[in-house]
């Protein structure tokens, strides 16, 4: 009973404060924003136009705040999952441990998750607000209806495969099966520029 007790108390130490969520939303949101403002430059060069695009700005930054919000609850949620799942293989290796046993392992496996886990999160939350900016950028310019190929590195899960394998594909594809497609993904969809697009000078650019 007293060691159930000490897990529980280990768990509550390490889980997530609400300050610690509000500020981690925070951090998300300002890394969306940049990766929505450098896909606009990047999608309207694209397209010929060289000047400024604007930061996002209502609907779109409602949207990628409510998704920062989101994605910062649900890593607080899957840390402490995670948390829980080590102190009990902790507890099954050494059910004498005391206190100091579990504060020295735990720090040893929160520093090793933190190298692989913060690149992945970075990853993703990057993806996630890229593929928005460039449906925005898309709809806005009537651009919907290109033709696509995934782009990024070689994939290495099945469904990235497959779509690597599906070659050139329409709208229809790419909105039935939108990226990132897993937890990570470093791919997006590309548009072959196979619909005619406004005048450089007319874009839509936030």
């Amino acid at each position: 009973m007293a060691l159930s007790r000490l897990l529980r108390i280990m768990s509550l130490l390490y889980r997530l404060s609400d300050y610690e969520v509000e500020g981690l939303e925070v951090r998300l949101l300002e890394q969306m924003k940049r990766a929505w403002t450098e896909t606009l430059r990047e999608e309207a060069r694209r397209y010929g136009y060289s000047g400024p695009v604007n930061p996002p700005r209502r609907e779109d930054l409602a949207w990628l705040r409510a998704e920062a919000r989101r994605d910062a609850q649900s890593i607080a949620r899957t840390w402490a999952r995670d948390v829980e799942r080590q102190l009990q293989r902790l507890y099954a290796t050494n059910p004498r441990g005391n206190r100091h046993y579990y504060a020295k392992h735990m720090e040893a496996w929160a520093a090793a998750r933190e190298v692989w886990k913060s690149r992945q999160i970075a990853v993703t939350t990057e993806s996630k607000a890229r593929a928005y900016a460039r449906e925005r950028f898309a709809e806005m310019n009537a651009l919907r209806g290109d033709r696509y190929v995934i782009d990024g590195p070689p994939p290495v899960c099945a469904v990235c495969v497959g779509y690597f394998a599906a070659g050139v594909v329409d709208q229809a594809f790419v909105d039935r099966h939108p990226l990132p497609a897993h937890v990570g993904c470093p791919h997006q969809w590309r548009a072959l520029k196979t619909v005619p697009a406004p005048a450089p000078g007319e874009l839509w650019v936030g």
